[in-house]
């Protein structure tokens, strides 16, 4: 059986809200959603016959965000009723401090990740929304973040995935992948998955001995590691060092054990130095599970946004560079991963894919010129995303994915083009990478 097509229910023409009929949605919720909707509708201007195409493309295909779900732990997504009104007195409390917003906006959202676990786990109106994003966005394979740049300490990092795996433990409507069985289990019975990312690998990269930490965070279910966010470490240095030193020896045994356990190698956040040293030490394809293209907008002049990254408390320690940086890759290195067999992932997040007003133009340019460089075969879609309900509607709303596809159709794709980049790509990535059946020393 493959899997990069798949039996569905969806007739042709259905509008995507219908697909959650049978859960319930706030009408505020499903209100926000239709806005994201409507705008990017206006931006394609689709014939009816382009929508049905697309629409039913993408809900017979198996769609996989290489960095983006409908999120555990986070504190930016969706909130339920219940959940709100009990943030809300110490909403008053701290507002009657004197606090600045971002002081304000950092300890509230510290009560609210404390109290996020049993909503994800147990509330039933938010685990009703979040089955019915899914359904919505056609999404079969999410990525999480189980530790973000502020966990870059082996206890943060562990206290992250114990919320995220105990709210997994309770719920039989999402699968946890720590094999590719899970992700064809879940194709097989229509139930989303999720694998772990690591984005903040303090917790193994500054460890005493990063082996044996990487060895117990694969046990927990991590199955795709950045080796840097923003500081330099004993393994690489990230894009926005001053000088780009590359992959240390022991970075180079890091990267062969995460070959040897199953771990993806993800590229996002690495000099180019670094990153190049880590394709060549690979054994496996490896990947840029979130990244734009130079070529296309160098986000090098974007200063405004790194002075931004350098006010956050993750990057203490850490100082701005004064040569030009870019978190988007040049040619050279989207031809070194494809080479390596491996996929280059485009996000959708507007203030790094260029200058005006978010659109999916401006993100198809980034899709297009990767496809261009590497061809269709060495392309996904890693959005950097899961659902904003208070962001301003917008093109790259994570629930417009299916009108995403219908763009690709507008755009001129083929079928089995379209099919590859919205996840046929990640599969076979997955199904070469994934699944190992590790021997020898364990932790």
């Amino acid at each position: 059986m493959t899997f990069e097509s798949k039996h569905s229910q969806q007739p042709a023409g259905l509008d995507p809200l219908a697909r959650a009929h049978d859960f319930q949605v706030r009408q505020a919720t499903l209100g926000r959603i239709r806005a994201g909707h409507q705008v990017i509708l206006a931006e394609l201007k689709p014939t009816r016959a382009q929508i049905d195409r697309g629409l039913e493309l993408h809900y017979n295909s198996f769609v996989a965000d290489a960095q983006g779900s409908v999120q555990l732990s986070s504190t930016h997504g969706i909130v339920g009723d219940r959940l709100r009104e009990e943030l809300e007195p110490y909403r008053e409390e701290l507002s009657r401090q004197d606090l600045g917003p971002e002081e304000l906006g950092r300890r509230l959202a510290a009560i609210h990740f404390k109290r996020k676990t049993f909503e994800s786990a147990f509330d039933t109106q938010w685990l009703a929304e979040s089955q019915a994003l899914y359904r919505i966005a056609g999404v079969d394979l999410g990525v999480c973040d189980v530790a973000g740049p502020e966990e870059n300490s082996f206890e943060t990092a562990l206290d992250r995935i114990a919320r995220i795996n105990f709210a997994h433990d309770q719920r039989d409507d999402i699968i946890r992948v720590t094999k590719l069985t899970d992700i064809e289990r879940g194709i097989r019975s229509g139930t989303p998955s999720e694998m772990f990312h690591l984005a903040g690998v303090g917790c193994f990269a500054q460890a005493s001995d990063p082996l044996r930490n990487l060895d117990l965070l694969y046990a927990l279910g991590v199955r795709m590691s950045q080796m840097t966010y923003i500081q330099a470490n004993g393994l690489c240095s990230s894009y926005l060092q001053e000088k780009d030193t590359g992959l240390t020896p022991l970075g180079k045994q890091v990267v062969r054990r995460m070959n040897e356990l199953g771990i993806m190698v993800d590229l996002a956040h690495s000099g180019e130095r670094s990153s190049h040293d880590m394709i060549a030490a690979s054994t496996e394809p490896v990947l840029l599970s979130h990244t734009g293209c130079r070529a296309v907008y160098d986000d090098s002049t974007n200063r405004g946004y790194l002075e931004k990254v350098f006010q956050q408390p993750y990057a203490r320690g850490a100082t701005m560079p004064t040569r030009p940086v870019s978190r988007n890759a040049d040619d050279a290195m989207l031809k070194a991963v494809a080479a390596k067999g491996g996929l280059v992932a485009i996000y959708s997040i507007d203030y790094v894919l260029g200058t005006g007003p978010e659109s999916f133009h401006t993100w198809y340019r980034h899709l297009e010129h990767a496809i261009s460089v590497v061809g269709s075969d060495h392309v996904a879609i890693g959005t950097d995303r899961t659902f904003f309900p208070t962001w301003q509607p917008g093109a790259l709303d994570w629930t417009n994915w299916p009108y995403w596809t219908v763009g690709l159709v507008c755009k001129g794709h083929s079928d089995d083009e379209i099919q590859k980049i919205i996840g046929g790509n990640f599969l076979r990535y997955a199904r070469q990478v994934l699944d190992k059946r590790p021997w020898g020393t364990f932790m």
